[in-house]
């Protein structure tokens, strides 16, 4: 199949993974979100996440697994999605199926304790744990999971200040923003001190309904509250204020265990006191400490204190997901918390702050002269009647616009435009007009040279507002300093860089070489994604020089129309890109055509993979993958071609079509979002790829700002995202002018 591209095979080189493993990038993701919590947690329902050291360490088999499938029944009947954490052959699970937890539940003795210091270890040595509080809050914080039920709190020993023997769970809830929701300190603790301590970790405390903490056992502990919550709505403004603000401190909400099934005070002080002589008299400490002062309770009171612990944990997620369930309306209804500071009230000044924009896009902004002719096609030789209108248009600025219409108003995400525009009336307009679009205007570098104007581009369309032939003057964009780029991505250190083709080789060059730089010092780094933009301009890829292969890439991603993919695939065929040295190892790697014979013909025969190979798509993708580990080729009416690597292999794609190759190497095809009820009304195309781009770069942003995942590791989330920039093409390709306002509405 290759051989008619002319690929040079001298020499068998090394496989893929060996590849890898030989440069230290075999590093997989092991955090496993089952699919329930995954759609749950991007669909915004509400999630209770769960511990598990109560299976593993907590309760006797077969109670222990009784108790984790009744208590996950119970959050699912109160209209919430429970998420089980655990650690099973090192990998980090958040939502345990029911095989998973019965697997726990045997396991006995063999699991580990997982708090914060064993996780490195427990996945290192791919052991099975048990997650503790501490462990249970760093998954669900992984995940984007806010609210937490179990038992009882870990804390501060009695004479903790001279044995320092303090629970991981305290620091935990100093530092990762997810509410733990339980019955109070364990009663065998030192209240008042794991109270001060707390305070000092800059944890919130709030009891519900109750002006003292609850001593898990009791009531009441007799050590007054910080603070004192009336209901669970109370409860989930708290933590939607500390979200707002992007705290990081962990909530604590104790609930008061109802009187039916908590012990009398006097009673259970008199077991502790009992369990606590005996632990010393054995020397027992540390983590093996709780274990045993527990089971001795519960010997001490023939198994009641194991009930009341059940019975707390069912009460506490009731709580729970009341919470979950307020907080996700919050979340859902909320605007963006943007203060007004008026600096000069006589002249109207007011500044707004913003969020720090998470991404850039950089590269022309223009003004946009379109006209559409009266008559099917026109004459291209004479004058033609028909409609002109102007606009503020450019590519980096018709992303940038997507991108803040389609962004959710809930979402502190944005995104800011990095050009350069003239000191001329134009350059005026642009500003003016960005303004009051809502766009960030802190990238804009105003030119003062007389020989740069602002750019402008005038395109021709037929009567159905297909493309004809354009012009465009951009070359103010090509003189873009890297020194204003370098400063705007010091400045906002954004997760995502976008640069249109209309920058130079040599810009393009700089935030490449800022990319390593960033790197090499151990910077955040950003994701850099290419916007071809023209067959012509899509050329500049290949005159890069030194461009890295996988696993190095120096792309995230690239983004070209079906033409321009076969532009960039001749231009690096012309440029001797195709090099036996570091191209060819990782394409032959991929092992192309072995894969091919063992697939089955109805797949080879599928129309969509007939199309592919004929029109060469399938092959000049395929080749460019070791450049670029995400191609999303652009195909108008019929939708998109997904080229990639990927390093999760488990999930099933949730394409139209795919396959699947040695190496994590995946192709895959969507067909465009059907409303058979309203069929496309084709308006103006012109800004539909820049569309497209501006949604799946909010979705890529908040993916990895809010659930730290790649949408293109996830199957369902790579469809979310891509269906919902494809939908967002479609409302612009339905406007009349580039971008449609109907962007606010999408979901």
């Amino acid at each position: 199949m290759f051989s008619q591209l002319n690929i040079n095979k001298k020499s068998l080189l090394f496989p893929f993974k060996r590849y890898l493993r030989a440069n230290n990038y075999n590093k997989i993701n092991r955090l496993k979100v089952s699919d329930e919590v995954r759609e749950a947690i991007y669909s915004k329902k509400p999630v209770v996440s769960l511990e598990s050291t109560i299976i593993t360490h907590g309760l006797p088999f077969p109670e222990n697994l009784e108790m984790a499938l009744s208590v996950e029944n119970l959050i699912r009947s109160n209209g919430c999605v429970p998420a089980t954490t655990a650690f099973i052959k090192g990998d980090a699970i958040v939502g345990c199926s029911k095989n998973e937890i019965e697997f726990l539940a045997n396991s006995i003795p063999n699991v580990n304790k997982c708090s914060r210091r064993d996780i490195p270890v427990t996945m290192a040595q791919n052991l099975n744990g048990g997650t503790t509080i501490s462990g249970t809050m760093i998954l669900s914080n992984l995940a984007g999971i806010r609210v937490f039920a179990t038992g009882g709190l870990g804390g501060v020993h009695k004479g903790g200040e001279l044995t320092m023997d303090i629970s991981a769970d305290l620091e935990e809830l100093g530092r990762t923003p997810v509410s733990v929701v339980c019955a109070g300190p364990k009663a065998i603790l030192d209240i008042p001190r794991t109270m001060e301590y707390l305070e000092t970790k800059g944890c919130t405390v709030a009891t519900m309904c109750s002006p003292n903490i609850p001593g898990f056992y009791t009531t009441d502990s007799g050590v007054k509250s910080p603070y004192v919550v009336n209901n669970e709505l109370e409860a989930a403004k708290i933590i939607k204020s500390g979200i707002d603000l992007n705290l990081k401190q962990g909530y604590l909400f104790c609930v008061p265990p109802p009187s039916d099934i908590a012990l009398d005070d006097e009673y259970i002080k008199g077991v502790i006191e009992e369990a606590e002589i005996k632990a010393v008299e054995l020397n027992i400490r540390g983590k093996e400490l709780t274990p045993f002062l527990l089971s001795e309770i519960a010997k001490a009171t023939d198994g009641l204190s194991v009930r009341c612990n059940v019975g707390f944990v069912k009460n506490n997620c009731g709580v729970a997901c009341n919470i979950s369930k307020e907080l996700s309306n919050l979340e859902s209804k909320s605007t963006y918390f943007q203060p007004i500071i008026k600096k000069n009230i006589t002249n109207n000044i007011v500044i707004k702050s913003t969020p720090r924009p998470s991404s850039l896009v950089i590269g022309s902004v223009a003004i946009d002269t379109y006209c559409k002719m009266n008559a099917e096609g026109g004459n291209l030789k004479d004058s033609n009647p028909g409609a002109i209108t102007n606009s503020i248009g450019g590519v980096a600025y018709n992303i940038t616009l997507a991108s803040t219409l389609a962004c959710n108003r809930s979402s502190t995400t944005s995104t800011r435009l990095v050009a350069c525009v003239g000191n001329d009336l134009s350059g005026k307009t642009v500003l003016h007009d960005l303004s009051q679009k809502g766009i960030d205007t802190k990238g804009l570098k105003i030119d003062d040279s007389s020989s740069n104007n602002t750019a402008q581009y005038v395109s021709f369309h037929d009567k159905g507002g297909e493309l004809i032939i354009a012009c465009a003057d951009m070359k103010i964009a090509t003189q873009i300093p890297i020194a204003h780029i370098e400063s705007q991505i010091l400045e906002t250190m954004p997760k995502v860089v976008v640069t249109d083709a209309n920058i130079s080789t040599t810009t393009l060059s700089g935030i490449i070489a800022l990319s390593k730089k960033n790197k090499e010092i151990g910077k955040p780094n950003f994701k850099l994604i290419f916007e071809p933009t023209s067959m012509e301009k899509a050329k500049k890829l290949a005159c890069l020089p030194n461009i890295n292969v996988y696993p190095d890439n120096d792309f995230y991603l690239i983004t070209p129309t079906v033409d321009e993919l076969k532009s960039i695939y001749n231009a690096f065929d012309m440029n001797d890109k195709f090099d036996v040295y570091k191209w060819f190892p990782i394409l032959d790697s991929l092992e192309i055509d072995s894969v091919l014979k063992r697939t089955p013909s109805h797949i080879l025969n599928h129309r969509i993979f007939q199309k592919l190979r004929k029109s060469g798509i399938f092959q000049m993708g395929v080749n460019l993958l070791p450049f670029f580990p995400r191609i999303v080729v652009k195909d108008g009416e019929h939708g998109i071609y997904v080229f990639s690597i990927i390093k999760n292999t488990d999930g099933e794609s949730k394409a139209d079509f795919s396959i699947k190759f040695n190496g994590g190497a995946l192709i895959e095809y969507y067909d465009i979002p059907k409303d058979n009820k309203n069929p496309i009304q084709v308006k103006n195309v012109t800004g539909a790829g820049d569309t497209f781009l501006g949604v799946l770069l909010n979705e890529i942003v908040s993916k990895s700002q809010y659930m730290n995942t790649d949408i293109f590791e996830d199957p369902i989330q790579r469809k979310d995202s891509l269906m919902k920039a494809q939908k967002g093409a479609i409302l612009s390709i339905e406007y009349e002018g580039t971008i449609s306002e109907k962007l606010k509405l999408i979901k």
